[in-house]
């Protein structure tokens, strides 16, 4: 085994270092725009608030293309995590807020944490997939 990957793989590594980059100037911008109180009109914000998310649809472009590039096998073993994670992280925060509507001691969660745990835990799953082919 090779310490290079293979061509599909480096193009995708390129498009998703450019959608982080993207990603992260554009958050930065927002934050700092949004502080500023640089605009006044609702829409307007909303709009600037969501920008960091267009750079994102950049790297889920990227990863499609990518995944559309794996034999079968692979593509078998992220659909199965990305189903394992979606699933626990959908039951998890179902459970959670039946808890958190029992009592003041669980603090809210926002949103914005579903796709980072969905991503961080498809990355798991597919450790323990994998690892079931071995």
């Amino acid at each position: 085994m090779t310490g290079t990957p293979n061509p599909h793989a480096r193009r995708y590594m390129l498009h998703m270092l450019l959608a982080m980059m993207g990603y992260t100037a554009v958050l930065f911008a927002s934050i700092t725009v949004l502080r500023g109180d640089m605009i006044g009109a609702d829409w307007l914000r909303i709009l600037v608030a969501i920008s960091p998310v267009f750079p994102a649809l950049y790297g889920l472009h990227a990863m499609i293309v990518f995944i559309r590039s794996m034999d079968e096998f692979n593509r078998a073993v992220i659909a199965e995590a990305t189903m394992i994670s979606a699933g626990a992280v959908a039951f998890i925060s179902f459970a959670y807020a039946f808890a958190q509507q029992a009592t003041d001691l669980l603090p809210e969660i926002g949103l914005i944490w579903v796709l980072p745990a969905i991503i961080g835990g498809q990355g798991i799953a597919a450790c323990f997939v994998r690892g079931r082919y071995r």
